[in-house]
């Protein structure tokens, strides 16, 4: 049987709206539903209304946003399920009871809105479709309205995921990290409105915000499409392109190719490396946080091929090493002429510093992967 429900309102200047919310919800749930009105900082009677109303009442001294509105309304409910519910009129009552319901057999249960041109500006279509993109292209979520206003879920479910967002980011931020926690999630249709009174999001600022959010949390959840893939790649052609000019410019009638750039060849090389090594320990700490590592992650992190990184970089290091000093020695030993080794040069130098950053790696890795949270996944 469903538990005790909340509806948790999260509302900033809302003494328009709340009073045809809150009838909404108790012409559907009963005259004693459970109501939680988070006052985010008001100028007007919101908070009075809620108390005259009879809700639950939570005031902020300040606006600090909507995310950590939500926050608070989910600490002060009572129920075991929370419902978190726009305080602008635009989303019904009607869809509750059937989130509800969803709850008995999933973590988190999204109302999904019928957004057109009569409940929604061009420009805000325009954001949510170029969002949506974002969340399915960067984190691989499924296709969906991530940026509605009415989800719900068990409190316990709500508060094991860490939210920090405090502004319109928070949605987002629940998407990606329900998807991350493997949380069993349905989704319903439901109908929107527009909504009564000013509105608060203002669709640049807030979009770019949420944008942030999704590309900040890529960071942490996608790190082998952010930094590993780019870094494998920009290794590969690095190395394909200083080989091929080790021996030379390569001249075409549309390029000219020169030994500026087989130096950038061999910077790429470098730089590709780190890129790649930073993926991995943004993977391994994403494991400390306790997620479960994939199988790549103990694969490339393993201590076979942090061993075989130290010894081989220690390897480079020191051949590259001798070389480079080969040449800086002869080339003083014969009167310092006008150098023309400069491709051995940069061979040697990059060499050696790339001996060095295995070495480092191996150790920086080893560390992360000291951590008890990474242990190994479940077969």
């Amino acid at each position: 049987m469903p538990g005790h429900a909340t509806i948790v309102l999260p509302a900033f200047d809302e003494e328009e709206a709340l009073p045809v919310v809150v009838e909404d919800i108790r012409s559907v749930l009963g005259p004693d539903a459970d109501i939680v009105v988070v006052d985010d900082g008001s100028s007007d009677g919101t908070a009075a209304i809620a108390k005259r109303l009879g809700c639950t009442l939570t005031v902020h001294d300040v606006n600090r946003g909507k995310g950590a509105a939500i926050r608070s309304g989910i600490e002060a409910a009572d129920g075991d399920i929370v419902i978190v519910m726009d305080a602008d009129a635009s989303y019904p009552a009607s869809t509750i009871p059937a989130m509800i319901d969803l709850l008995e057999e999933h973590d988190f249960v999204r109302a999904e809105r019928n957004i057109d041109a009569s409940n929604t500006p061009a420009i805000n279509r325009f954001g949510n479709v170029l969002l949506g993109k974002a969340l399915t292209s960067l984190h691989g979520l499924e296709p969906g309205d991530y940026l509605s206003g009415l989800y719900g879920a068990r409190r316990e479910v709500f508060e094991s995921l860490g939210t920090d967002a405090d502004g319109f980011d928070i949605e987002v931020e629940i998407g990606i990290k329900s998807q991350a926690n493997d949380l069993s999630v349905a989704t319903l249709p439901t109908e929107y409105h527009p909504r009564v009174g000013e509105k608060k999001l203002d669709p640049i600022s807030d979009g770019i915000g949420i944008l942030a959010r999704i590309l900040m949390l890529v960071l942490l959840y996608r790190p082998l499409l952010l930094f590993a893939v780019p870094g494998l790649v920009l290794m590969v052609l690095s190395i394909i392109g200083a080989l091929a000019l080790s021996r030379g410019p390569i001249v075409t009638e549309y390029l000219g190719l020169s030994i500026h750039t087989f130096i950038v060849a061999a910077l790429g090389v470098l730089a590709g490396f780190q890129l790649v090594v930073f993926g991995l320990s943004a993977a391994l700490y994403r494991a400390r946080l306790g997620f479960t590592p994939s199988v790549w992650l103990h694969r490339a992190t393993s201590a076979g091929v942090r061993i075989g990184m130290a010894v081989a970089g220690g390897i480079l290091a020191i051949g590259a090493g001798v070389w480079l000093l080969v040449l800086i020695v002869g080339w003083i030993a014969s009167g310092g002429p006008e150098f023309t080794e400069t491709r051995s040069l940069v061979f040697s130098a990059a060499g050696f510093v790339f001996g060095l950053q295995l070495v480092s790696a191996s150790m920086f890795l080893t560390v992360f992967r000291s951590e008890p949270a990474a242990a190994a996944p479940a077969s």
